[in-house]
This record gives structure tokens, C-alpha cells and sequence, in this order.
């Protein structure tokens, strides 16, 4: 037999060297083995609109090699489970005609056919002869019918085909690929910088999805712009063409009033439309806000490896189908990647970053499953540096560590660093052993999933390390934690041993970040609609510059604040020192804060710490989406510290179901020392206004 190489498009376009594209070539296992003979797969259509109804026949013409009894083709789909299930393609089924997802089958030559389904999820439908035999050209069809997966993108068919019951299977050449495109437009995005001053140009980005968050290529409508600040100079006027495919960058924009402004559209078709503030300062600021997602994970992960592909040896499996397997035995192996079927890509996910969700900084974090091994990390490096613009995009070096419900992100400054895995480095002390000897730049991010009582995430302190943690994720979402949304899940309560109340108070000095722990290659994606049902939180980072020096420096410095997947706008700070720092004060302690909405502001409230206890010490319920103010903390008598916790209104008032859409964020905390001069600053305060009021008497 000999063996060709096909190349995927989407690869083709990468600007990486050949070392690079000899393992992203060797990561598609489906794309590389060819069977020279005249055998062929084809699909009867080649395009399908997303989230639709279809009925698909794949019609397979035997080659030179007959079919005999066991023989025969198997199909592997995008199944899910849970949160993502009616996202991807309805679940194969052979028992009822007339419900999604049934799968038939027929010969040319009438030869009796089996057909089953399997899989680890289900994904897999497999035709074989019962008797009989098929020749050189006769056909083999099985015919699919069930709804379309939710992601436009392209569908490259997973077949194996075998001559008999004793041959292996073998991957088809050059499968079908079934183009997803998306739905009409249904929200329209705009995004720009959240820093400016006043006459600096800058980019508006418009972006326009349909309803599951793909991007609406086919959208030909007209726009308008307005703005809070009368004085911009906004784009004109502007109709949508093809040559966009539902991206327009209008350039040359400027604000020429102070504070906060915004810049809304009006469309011809009606679009839901989601827009947010920017601060417009007179002279240059020390830090700008950039936006990001530094979890989020793909097929690449395994080197999307077919689960039917994935070989027999794999972790002492011997000669086993690791389809055949248990769920649980399966949970073992763990070999799931994007735990969808290893059907997405780092590729995919990096560029929906950058040009539909518009992202400042991302990081792709795998699990450390049994097929992420040296080659995936080596190709998933070599992603990330392929996309880093400086300047535009930056990107890190990140993976998932995965002990038992301790996860953590390990984000990496540096390519070429280690992977510490869950098996060899199985608690927090023996993977931070690993990292002093590294001796290297590294933030270990705990990630909390479940909320059970007894939580040991927190039970080791590691202010070196663990600078930053997730406070919102998907984990906080409705998809997952039916019924309702809890966007507070892993902040309140100092004896809840999951929450960040708990860490702070037991000593652990850690700033917070929001992320997506995405598993469907869109990082960033937020709940625009009911549909877009696998979103999370960013992360807000105050850095200099977007670029990997400047961004590393304001995450180990726990300049950060997390938000619940939308861009709200924070500045909060303690006598001029911004969040996350540590400072000492002499005086009482000054809080200013500024804060834009994405929609108008339920509760603006300074969280307080100290003694052992929370209490809210600023409560305020603007009519607005926008409001700064600045206070001073009368009760320091001891150290402290304080973070900012911001509530919206319901995104979607008055709908049927109850439960709650409240975009929120949190900045991380400032801690201040108390100094006994404060104290003694506070008394001299309070016998001067005494006095005073005396004398006005």
C-alpha cells in the first residue's frame, strides 16, 4: 500500500515553519493514510445550513477489493453530551424511523446489512454485510437523517471502511467534507478599545452572528452609527457585502469628548446589537484594559484523534476498541480533549478569538489527558506563536492540570517549558516543587468546578504561584448547573471551602480573573442568545502595552478584574494604588472607582474584609450604566482589604423562564496594612471637624 499525505485547507494558510506543519500534518490522522485503488466516498450534499434538518446519504462504491460478511464502512459523527448535546449532531439511533437521528442502510445488490450504533458517546454508526458479497463498483448506501451541529464550520465526514469481519479497519481516502454555514444574522457586536484619549483614532470592529455564535458571513444589511459623545467623528452610513462575510473594521474613529462614551448602531434588519463604553481621558494613562480568555480547550488537545481512531495499545488497552469501552473505564483513560469527539481545532478556536470575538489575549489550555503528550504540546506551542501579534493578539503557552476536581490552569510566559501531569505530580506541593526547579516564569490558576463541602482546592497557600484565580467560568452557567445561572457560586462565604471569600480569608493572596473553559473552539463567546449556551467569563487585564512582557506583568501583578463574558468597564483603586496590589497606609484608606455597563447598573457595591468578617461598606444603585465615586473608609483600625463588586440589570427582563441574566464583575482585591499612625490620622480628623462644628456654633 502506498501512503499520501492530503494537507487541510485551513492549515495551508498558517505561516509556521516545516517542523511545525510535519506535526500539525501528523496530528490529523484522518487526513493521512490513502488506499490506492478505486474505491470511493461521496455525500449527497456538500453543504448544510447550521442547527437544520437533513437527510444524508453516503454512498460508498467498492474499489478493487470485494466486501465480504462483516465487512463494510463506519461512520464517526459530533455527538455531545450535557450542555453542548443539541449543539452538535442529533445522537445516531437504528430503533425508531421517525426520530432524529436515524440511521438506515442499503446495497446495490440487496445483500442483507447490520447496522448498529456505538461509541463512547454514541457518535458512531457502523453498516456491515450479514451475507453476500459486494464487487468492484457495486454501492453501499447509508442513509442519516438528523439535525445539522450548531458550528459553521467544515464537516471533514470521519469514515473507516474494512473488506471482512477479520480485516482492521482503514481510513477512507479523501473523505467527504460537508460545509456548515450559518444562520441569518441575529446579534451584532461592536467592539473597540476601552482606553483612549481624546482625538486618538482607533478601530471599530462590527461583528454580526447568528443565533449559536458563529459568524454570519451571509449578512447584507445596512447600518448607522450614533453616539453618546455629539463630537465623534463616527463612520458613515454603511451596507454590509459579501467581501465582509460579517466583519467590517471601520478605522479612522475618533471621541473628542471626556469620560465615558459609547458608540451605538442601528440596522436595517432589526439585529439585537450589544456595544460598551470606553473611557475617554485628556492625557495619556499609565494602564489600558485588554480583554481576554486563557482557558478554553479543542480536539488539538489530542491531536484530534478519532475516538475510533485512537489505537488499541493506548494506556495498556491491549487489542480493544476504546469505543468499546465503558463510559467509566473511558473516564479512566480520559482520552477526550475537547471531550466532544476531538472534532475542534486550536486553529479554529485562535482565529474566532482574534476576529469574531475580538479578543486581546488568549490561550489555548489542554487537558493533560493521556494523548497530550510532547508532540500536541509541541503543536499546540507552535499554534499559539503563530498568532501572537504583537501589539493586536497576544498569546501564552498554557495547559490544564487535572487531578480530581483541583484543576488549574499552568500559563506559561515561555515556550519550550514542561507539562507537569496529574500522574506524575499529583497534588499542589509536589507540582510546585516542579516549578521551583524549573526556575521559570509561571501563574498556576485554580479553576473550581464543583462546590462540594469538603474542597481542598485552598488547603495549601502559594502566594508565589497562585497570583490569580478563575472566579467565573462556564461552571457558573445555567447550561451546566441547570436550573439558573450562579454568578456568585465560587465567591461568597468564608466557610465555604470552594469560594474565594474562604481562600482570602485564610490567607491566600490571590487576584481574579473570568474565563470560558470553552470547549467548542470559540473562546470569548458570551450568551448573546439562548442558543449560545457554551459561554463563560474574560479576564480584564491593566497592562501597559498588549504584548507578552507587558500582559505576564499585569497578570503576576494581579492587576485584573474578571466579568461574566461581557466588557464592562472597571477602574478601582485604594490611594491611587490599583487592584490587586499590597500597600500600607498611614492615612484613611481613599477609594475611587469609575464604572461603565453593558447595561444599566442594579448594584455597585466596595466589599470589605477585616477581623475575620465581610461587610459591603458602599451600596449603590445607580439609574444608570455608567458612575464613578470616591470614598474614604472611616472604620480602618486594623489591616484590611477591599474589591469591587459590580451587578447589572437583567439582560432580558420579563421572559418566561426565571432564571436570572445579571452580567456581573469583580476586580481583584486591595490590601492595605494598617499602621497605628492611621489610627492616630483619624482621631486628629474626627476632634478637627469636632471643633470645627463647635466654633460654627
Amino acid at each position: 500500500m502506498n501512503i499520501s499525505i492530503s494537507i487541510p485547507n485551513e492549515y495551508r494558510k498558517m505561516k509556521v515553519n516545516n517542523h511545525v506543519l510535519v506535526l500539525i500534518f501528523c496530528m490529523i490522522a484522518h487526513y493521512t493514510l490513502a488506499q490506492q485503488n478505486t474505491q470511493r466516498l461521496e455525500a449527497s450534499t456538500d453543504q448544510a445550513i447550521a442547527g437544520s434538518l437533513q437527510e444524508i446519504t453516503f454512498k460508498y462504491t467498492v474499489g478493487d477489493e470485494e466486501i465480504t460478511q462483516g465487512g463494510g464502512i463506519r461512520f464517526e459523527y459530533p455527538v455531545a453530551y450535557a450542555e453542548t448535546e443539541f449543539l452538535f449532531w442529533s445522537r445516531p439511533q437504528t430503533e425508531e424511523p421517525d426520530l432524529l437521528g436515524y440511521v438506515s442502510a442499503k446495497s446495490s445488490t440487496g445483500a442483507e446489512l447490520a447496522v448498529v450504533t456505538y461509541g463512547i458517546a454514541g457518535g458512531i454508526f457502523q453498516c456491515t454485510l450479514k451475507d453476500g458479497e459486494l464487487k468492484k463498483g457495486d454501492e453501499l448506501n447509508v442513509i442519516y437523517k438528523g439535525l445539522v451541529q450548531s458550528l459553521a464550520r467544515d464537516f471533514i465526514v470521519r469514515a473507516e471502511v474494512r473488506n471482512n469481519q477479520n480485516d482492521s479497519w482503514q481510513k477512507v481516502t479523501n473523505p467527504p467534507i460537508i460545509k456548515i454555514l450559518p444562520q441569518k444574522g441575529n446579534t451584532l457586536i461592536l467592539t473597540s478599545p476601552a482606553d483612549l484619549n481624546i482625538g486618538e483614532t482607533f478601530e471599530l470592529v462590527v461583528v454580526v452572528l447568528d443565533k449559536f455564535g458563529n459568524l454570519a458571513s451571509g449578512f447584507r444589511g445596512d447600518i448607522e452609527f450614533q453616539s453618546t459623545d455629539k463630537y465623534a467623528n463616527l463612520p458613515k452610513p454603511y451596507s454590509f457585502t459579501e467581501n465582509d462575510q460579517g466583519i467590517h473594521v471601520f478605522k479612522s474613529v475618533t471621541y473628542n469628548s471626556p469620560r465615558f462614551q459609547k458608540i451605538e448602531v442601528e440596522t436595517t434588519d432589526n439585529l439585537e446589537t450589544s456595544t460598551h463604553y470606553s473611557y475617554i481621558s485628556q492625557a495619556e494613562t499609565e494602564f489600558k484594559r485588554y480583554f481576554g480568555d486563557t482557558h478554553f480547550h479543542t480536539g488539538t488537545g489530542t491531536l484530534n484523534t478519532g475516538f475510533f481512531g485512537i489505537e488499541s495499545n493506548t494506556n495498556g488497552h491491549q487489542n480493544m476498541d476504546v469505543n468499546m469501552l465503558s463510559l467509566e473505564d473511558f473516564q479512566k483513560l480520559n482520552s477526550g480533549g475537547d471531550h466532544r469527539g476531538n472534532f475542534t481545532t486550536q486553529q479554529e478556536a485562535y482565529v474566532y478569538a482574534k476576529d469574531v470575538t475580538r479578543l486581546d489575549f488568549a490561550s489555548a489550555s489542554e487537558h493533560d489527558v493521556s494523548l497530550f503528550d510532547q508532540t500536541a504540546w509541541d503543536v499546540s506551542q507552535s499554534l499559539a506563536d503563530a498568532f501572537y501579534q504583537p501589539g493586536k493578539f497576544t498569546t501564552f503557552f498554557a495547559y490544564e492540570w487535572t487531578p480530581g476536581i483541583l484543576h488549574h490552569i499552568i500559563l506559561y510566559k515561555e515556550k519550550g517549558l514542561s507539562v507537569f501531569d496529574r500522574r506524575a505530580y499529583p497534588d499542589l506541593p509536589s507540582l510546585w516543587t516542579a516549578f521551583d526547579k524549573q526556575g521559570k516564569p509561571v501563574l498556576c490558576i485554580p479553576h473550581v468546578t464543583w462546590n462540594f463541602e469538603d474542597h481542598t482546592i485552598w488547603d495549601h497557600i502559594n502566594n508565589t504561584y497562585r497570583r490569580l484565580g478563575e472566579i467565573y467560568s462556564l461552571w457558573n452557567g445555567r447550561f451546566l448547573i441547570q436550573p439558573g445561572d450562579e454568578p456568585q457560586r465560587f465567591e461568597l462565604g468564608k466557610d465555604n471551602k470552594w469560594s474565594y471569600q474562604h481562600a482570602w480569608h485564610e490567607g491566600h493572596k490571590i487576584g481574579i480573573i473570568g474565563s470560558t473553559d470553552n470547549h467548542l473552539s470559540q473562546p470569548g463567546a458570551n450568551n448573546y442568545t439562548i442558543y449560545t449556551q457554551h459561554a463563560g467569563g474574560l479576564a480584564v487585564a491593566l497592562s501597559k502595552e498588549n504584548n507578552r512582557d507587558q500582559l505576564w506583568e499585569a497578570l503576576e501583578n494581579r492587576r485584573t478584574y474578571a466579568t461574566t463574558g461581557t466588557r464592562i468597564y472597571i477602574d478601582f483603586t485604594i490611594n491611587g494604588h490599583p487592584m490587586g496590589s499590597e500597600i500600607t497606609s498611614e492615612n484613611v484608606p481613599v477609594i475611587t472607582a469609575k464604572i461603565g455597563g453593558t447595561n444599566k447598573l442594579e448594584a455597585v457595591q466596595v466589599v470589605k474584609y477585616k477581623n475575620g468578617e465581610y461587610s459591603i461598606i458602599y451600596n449603590n444603585a445607580p439609574d444608570s450604566e455608567i458612575t464613578e465615586f470616591q470614598i474614604e473608609d472611616q472604620d480602618f483600625d486594623s489591616d484590611s482589604f477591599y474589591y469591587l463588586r459590580v451587578t447589572q440589570v437583567s439582560e432580558v427582563p420579563g421572559r418566561l423562564w426565571t432564571y436570572p441574566t445579571n452580567e456581573m464583575a469583580w476586580s481583584s482585591p486591595i490590601w492595605v496594612e494598617f499602621k497605628k499612625i492611621a489610627k492616630d490620622s483619624i482621631l486628629i480628623k474626627e476632634t478637627t471637624k469636632k471643633l470645627a462644628n463647635l466654633k460654627n456654633h
